[in-house]
């Protein structure tokens, strides 16, 4: 079944399993933690065993987006594993050894999940997350992680098109579930935020504003709050009635009404200036926010 890997100290690239082309999303939500989202795809059979991995305080979800089958081992005993179905995922923990053979082609999302990660949550969560009820090989159906899924499977290949605090919200969603749902003391959140004083909202403002053509971490809003990352994101929501990327995007709309309303710069330029990819990203969420494109709401304003 192949040893423990030695020579890297974690999967979060997954370089184990050998596959080339890999796009990968990255979150540091919690603690400052990487929190990572691989789109691993293959069209032909027989991929075959994957290298050892490195045994490691750490998990992994497998989401297939299509139907996977294959073999599988843990701690050297083989696992009745007959496929994974579109839609459904297996949990696997990497302080345990397990090898795999990987038979059909494949289409799947591994979300590389650090402890430390999960640790950040403990304060606001009833007791220590230890480890999660999901038994290895299980497939597992759950419609949260499916819509979280469905959240990235869009801008794996343009992540430039959504800010960090997108990315830190998915996830710090889908450790705030794994830990709810398949927590072994199956945790409860233990504070219910009330919102946030008119001084922190106005501080959280205030920096989504001074970085809307930048990138701006939901860990440095809590911290500038004196706030967990988890509270603060349910605070922040239960205050301004969305979370803070949505905030964000807002704020980006609101600075290119203006811009477009008050200065000569071209579309192009606004849309760099408002922390957009490029006129392309601009245009389409101008638009799904305003209902027409820049240009044609410019040159509305201007008759």
């Amino acid at each position: 079944m192949g040893t423990v890997a030695k020579n890297s100290i974690s999967n979060e690239k997954m370089e184990y399993l050998g596959v080339s082309g890999t796009r990968t999303i990255r979150s540091t939500a919690l603690d400052k933690s990487s929190i990572t989202a691989t789109r691993l795809t293959r069209d032909t059979p027989d991929h075959g065993f994957v290298d050892a991995h490195v045994q490691e305080d750490a998990f992994m979800l497998a989401y297939q987006l299509q139907e996977y089958q294959g073999d599988l081992w843990v701690d050297g005993k083989a696992v009745d594993f007959p496929c994974s179905r579109p839609g459904h995922f297996t949990f696997y923990d990497y302080r345990r050894s397990w090898q795999a053979n990987m038979k059909s082609p494949f289409d799947v999302v591994n979300f590389y999940i650090p402890r430390n990660a999960l640790a950040a949550l403990s304060e606001d969560m009833r007791g220590r997350i230890e480890g999660f009820s999901i038994a290895p090989g299980q497939d597992v159906e759950d419609p949260t992680i499916r819509g979280l899924v469905g959240a990235l499977r869009a801008v794996f290949d343009t992540p430039s098109q959504c800010s960090q605090l997108f990315f830190d919200h998915v996830g710090l969603a889908l450790c705030m579930h794994l830990a709810a749902t398949y927590g072994e003391a199956q945790t409860t959140p233990l504070h219910h935020p009330m919102g946030l004083a008119p001084w922190q909202v106005k501080r959280a403002q205030e920096m989504i504003d001074a970085k809307l053509d930048g990138e701006l971490l939901i860990a440095d809003l809590a911290s500038a709050c004196g706030l967990s990352v988890s509270y603060f994101t349910r605070a922040f929501k239960i205050a301004t009635g969305m979370p803070p990327y949505k905030w964000m995007t807002k704020r980006r709309i609101d600075k290119a009404m203006d811009l477009l309303k008050g200065s000569s710069q071209s579309i192009s330029e606004i849309a760099l200036n408002c922390g957009f990819a490029d006129q392309s990203h601009f245009t389409r969420v101008f638009t799904g926010a305003v209902g027409a494109s820049p240009g044609k709401w410019r040159r509305g304003f201007r008759q």
